[in-house]
């Protein structure tokens, strides 16, 4: 087999060990400000495929951006953010990006009540 159809049936199949996070979780503490997300992202090597990256949007305006190298652990990567700028009624939309492939989002809308959750 010459080493283009091994690039090839590699390039193929690495899509096929591959997933997008599963699940997103939000939660928005009104009185402290707090967006609370949980990925759920169960994986074999949390140091080899993993989120890498979370955005944080206000409005549809990119507000936050983080990059990781790996995973929390096996099963969930866990991220904590202070979102000053959130008034009641306003839409945060986070996505989650796998390093490998795809992705999940989810929506949660700003209310004056104590908790406000959304999962995805």
């Amino acid at each position: 087999m010459n080493k283009s159809c091994i690039f090839l049936t590699v390039l193929v199949a690495l899509p096929l060990f591959a997933h997008p996070p599963k699940g997103l979780e939000m939660t928005y503490d009104y009185e402290s400000n707090i967006l609370s997300v949980g990925i759920a992202h169960s994986v074999n090597d949390a140091a080899k495929h993993y989120i890498k990256k979370v955005v944080v949007e206000l409005n549809g305006k990119k507000i936050i951006e983080q990059i990781f190298r790996k995973q929390e652990d096996g099963e969930t990567q866990q991220v904590m953010y202070k979102v000053i700028d959130g008034i009641e009624g306003d839409k945060m939309t986070v996505t989650a990006y796998c390093n490998i492939s795809g992705k999940k989002k989810a929506d949660l809308t700003i209310t004056a009540s104590s908790s406000d959750e959304a999962s995805e």
